[in-house]
């Protein structure tokens, strides 16, 4: 078991090697300010040219930078991608393979995927697609993309009526995680990367939200060192669930709790609402699901409001116009959906999942379900809920 108060010293340049522990594991590199040990990684490897994958404000903050000390060595050709959501959808898709055959890519050729977890999961998907199967590499800017994205090998993109419904299993060569790149990224989307920490601790790791309630604070006010520490304990905690289950299809299913909710949310507000506050409020219904259905003590959900809204400020008003009805149809068309029935991922207790049916999920009937989003709407709101009938 982790000892997540022992305390690592995190100076510029120092580099620790992890490894994803899935089917087919790729090297993580982690640490603050290692830029300089990336020509020496790719330097190991051979291919004809680099395609440089990023967002335009990601280029323009951090990725130029790289991108020419890549170019003054490699045949390095940059792609542009759409910011967010917005790449993940079949006409984009379309978009960056075509490009990429007339532009030359080849079977010896590298794709760098450059920012966060939507650039990720297109370069990812496309990787996987091009001649069967071509090399990339991640270097994630974000904190979801550092402590939750790039350990795991599923690339996808969007439907007409979903998240993530098309998609394949293909493993980057490596993964980079500088936390340099989370000096400046914006509180709330550091948020949204912590918040799948909490999730880890509920599931799985109780004494990771000891640490955590020594760690956090609502303003995110953390030095280079702690915000790094922070950054690889998250990784951590993830990281013990994927050595146990390292297909994510058993025991690993367990990190999608609070997802069901999360991506009909995410899919509803179409863009508008982050990955990370829709889970934020997914993890709460859930625990207000589990204490209807007879698992969860009332302490036990309040603990679930207080990490997610006092310890790590996730309090934002309910999403307007997101109804109980919306919310259900919008699950029932979510991507992990193994019948027609609702299935979610339960706590029995704290750090411990539920499994009756022995794969994590559980069967809930509609009717509760509804009861529960009924009264979570109300409470948010202050509004009587409408279900029809």
């Amino acid at each position: 078991m982790i000892d997540y108060n022992i305390t690592q010293e995190w100076t510029a340049g120092k580099m620790v090697e992890l490894s994803t522990e899935l089917e087919k594991p790729s090297p993580f590199y982690f640490g603050y300010d290692i830029q300089q040990h990336l020509l020496n990684e790719l330097s190991k490897h051979e291919f004809d040219k680099i395609f440089f994958f990023t967002e335009q404000n990601m280029f323009e903050l951090y990725g130029e930078e790289l991108f020419h000390e890549l170019n003054a060595k490699y045949h390095c050709l940059l792609e542009i991608v759409p910011p967010g959501e917005k790449c993940k959808y079949f006409p984009v898709l379309e978009e960056v393979c075509e490009t990429l055959i007339a532009e030359g890519v080849s079977k010896k050729s590298l794709l760098i995927a450059f920012g966060g977890g939507t650039v990720g999961n297109i370069v990812g998907l496309v990787a996987g697609l091009i001649y069967r199967g071509i090399r990339f590499i991640e270097i994630s800017t974000t904190m979801t993309g550092i402590t939750d994205s790039t350990l795991s090998n599923k690339q996808a993109v969007n439907g007409s009526t979903g998240k993530n419904h098309f998609g394949l299993y293909h493993s980057p060569l490596f993964i980079w995680g500088d936390t340099k790149y989370l000096k400046t990224e914006p509180p709330f989307s550091k948020r949204c990367g912590i918040i799948e920490g909490i999730k880890n601790g509920f599931i799985a790791e109780p004494t990771f939200l000891d640490y955590l309630e020594k760690t956090l604070n609502p303003e995110l006010n953390f030095s280079q060192q702690d915000l790094t520490d922070l950054a690889y304990k998250i990784i951590l905690s993830k990281l013990e669930i994927l050595k146990q289950d390292p297909s994510e299809k058993h025991l690993g299913i367990i990190l999608e709790y609070g997802h069901t909710f999360g991506h009909g949310l995410e899919w509803l507000l179409k863009g508008k609402l982050s990955h990370g506050e829709a889970v934020s409020y997914g993890m709460k219904i859930a625990a207000e699901l589990g204490k209807e259905l007879g698992f969860m003590s009332q302490k036990d959900v309040d603990l679930h409001y207080y990490f997610i809204e006092e310890k790590l400020g996730f309090n934002n008003p309910w999403p307007e116009n997101v109804t109980t009805n919306l919310l259900m149809e919008a699950m029932i068309a979510d991507n992990k959906k193994t019948g027609e029935e609702l299935r979610f991922v339960m706590l029995e207790k704290i750090g411990q999942c539920y499994n009756p049916e022995g794969d994590y999920l559980m069967t809930v009937d509609t009717k509760l379900v509804e009861k529960v989003l009924d009264n979570y709407i109300q409470k948010a709101t202050g509004k009587v809920a409408v279900t029809t009938a």
